[in-house]
């Protein structure tokens, strides 16, 4: 009997030590597992449960506020990248070795080099190289080599991390048109004001001069006519600056214009000065659907100056026999082209790509009053492009000259 009571105490001290055993392992491990609960939930970030029990609760919430911040950066980092992507500046990355991490649209044509590998333009990559060595912002300037060369205004920024450098962002802007631009303006400028100089000389002079004979009527009535020519080409020649100005800023308006209109307007404006030159005019009937969409006044303005032009250089031959000069008014395909033709003196073969210059005469030892100031022509092709159309030009020196203007049809 004692020998099984030992037993019966024996196997209930054992059960009751597996049982402290186990209860000491469970808790020990439940203890471990709330501590890295918690160590989860504040690395994650979120309150801490107010009981215990709680734990699993506030895990949970902490990881759908972890989710949710994970999306919402998802979507700015998606909004970041399709802005960089839609920008026409071109945006480079790299690490603190030079190799490319990130590149948008407007950058690839820069590289030679893919993502993950080292910028492969030897100007662009110095660039890059010397803002991350000096970490300092370096801006300049990089003109490449192309067929035509472009200049590329490069800014290269370095990226900090702390005290560590993780690279560069460069930025890349393509300035070749700012740059023509500019040097169209000076040029403009600087045509003004020498085409104003010479009449305002002129004025000047010939004041002088109608002041010191005032005593002589026919000197002064000579004087006096000069005078009035010099002020009416000053007055031409302010016109067409504002006339060219206009027709370089403003985009033509979408109406359908007659081209019958405008070349019986041309002809009836340009008809006495033909007669009084000794040139013949003529002026072929346009077709009844010959429209076109634009401006009639920059319209009739193109092609008052390209006869004005035909006129200015067409001279009577010595056989008496009167020049001629063609206005013609032709139908293309979905296209109307208007034509101006002479019997001129023609146009040399080195001069032709640039007759549509500002200012550009053909031949500047031809007396002003002739030749003009060089902005007819220039107004042409302005008005010509402002319509969706352009001026070609075709000539043979001696025989003449054919200027054709073709601009898209009138669609309903």
């Amino acid at each position: 009997m004692p020998s099984d009571v030992d037993t019966i105490t024996v196997i209930a001290f054992t059960i009751a030590a597996v049982s402290v055993g186990l209860a000491f392992f469970f808790l020990t491990r439940s203890r471990a597992l709330s501590r890295s609960v918690d160590a989860a939930r504040q690395r994650i970030g979120g309150n801490p449960p107010k009981r215990s029990w709680h734990r699993k609760g506030a895990l949970d919430e902490a990881l759908q506020r972890l989710e949710r911040s994970s999306s919402q950066a998802q979507r700015e980092r998606s909004q970041l990248a399709g802005a960089l992507q839609a920008t026409s500046l071109g945006i480079i990355i790299t690490d603190d070795h030079g190799v490319v991490t990130f590149a948008n649209q407007a950058a690839d044509q820069y590289l030679g080099a893919r993502q993950g590998e080292p910028i492969a333009e030897e100007s662009l990559g110095d660039v890059i190289e010397r803002a991350i060595l000096k970490r300092i912002a370096i801006s300049t300037e990089i003109e490449r080599p192309t067929p035509v060369p472009r200049i590329l205004d490069v800014s290269a920024v370095p990226l900090d991390f702390g005290v560590e450098s993780v690279g560069a962002v460069t930025y890349i802007d393509d300035i070749t048109d700012q740059r023509s631009v500019d040097v169209i303006r000076r040029d403009f400028i600087s045509n003004v004001s020498h085409e104003l100089r010479t009449p305002l000389s002129a004025l000047a002079a010939l004041s002088d001069t109608v002041a010191d004979n005032l005593d002589d009527a026919e000197t002064a009535t000579r004087l006096a006519s000069r005078l009035a020519a010099e002020a009416s080409r000053l007055s031409v020649l302010v016109d067409n600056i504002l006339e060219l100005s206009q027709a370089e800023a403003l985009a033509s308006r979408d109406e359908a214009v007659e081209a019958s209109v405008l070349t019986t307007s041309v002809a009836d404006f340009m008809e006495q000065m033909a007669a009084e030159r000794g040139i013949e005019l003529v002026v072929e009937p346009a077709p009844p659907s010959a429209r076109v969409s634009g401006d009639e006044r920059q319209l009739r303005s193109m092609l008052l100056n390209l006869v004005d032009n035909a006129l200015k250089f067409s001279t009577p031959s010595g056989d008496g026999a009167a020049p001629r000069v063609w206005l013609r008014t032709s139908l293309g395909e979905n296209t109307v082209v208007f034509t101006v033709q002479d019997e001129g003196i023609g146009i040399p073969k080195s001069h032709v790509d640039r007759i549509f210059e500002r200012f550009y005469r053909v031949d500047r030892d031809r007396g002003t009053a002739t030749s003009g100031a060089g902005l007819g022509l220039s107004i042409a092709r302005h008005v010509a492009r402002n319509h969706g159309g352009d001026v070609v030009v075709t000539s043979k020196p001696g025989e003449g000259t054919l200027f054709s203007v073709t601009l898209p049809l009138w669609k309903e």
